[in-house]
């Protein structure tokens, strides 16, 4: 067997399990499981246990979630400076929460998007 038997092939990206999980969890912090089964429509098995660590996720996949991942993370900022300027105008906390809840449990957010 020669040096070049034994090196990685050049499109091969070791899997990180623990890198997969985290990035999941940011992406569903709650109901991880549950809603990335919803938005990808694969057995509840798989993602347990792709959670778990037990199993690789699609590369693919991965990479739509690392995408979703970068933008939930620049949508919260976005959303966390405008509440910051609405409550120096004298928007409370009650309030912003409201809102915020009758934005989440309206029409435009009751379907689930596929990633």
């Amino acid at each position: 067997m020669t040096d070049d038997d034994q090196s990685p092939k050049p499109d091969f990206v070791p899997y990180d399990a623990n890198a997969v999980i985290d990035t999941v969890k940011a992406v569903f912090p709650r109901s991880t499981a549950e809603l990335l089964q919803q938005s990808t429509g694969i057995p509840m098995r798989s993602i347990t246990r792709w959670i778990k660590g037990e199993a690789r996720m699609p590369p693919r996949l991965i990479a739509k979630l690392e995408t979703q991942r970068r933008l939930r993370a620049e949508f919260v900022a976005e959303i966390r400076d405008l509440y910051d300027e609405m409550q120096a105008e004298g928007l409370t906390r009650q309030a912003a929460r409201s809102a915020l809840l009758e934005i989440a449990n309206s029409p435009e957010f009751e379907e689930i998007d596929e990633i």
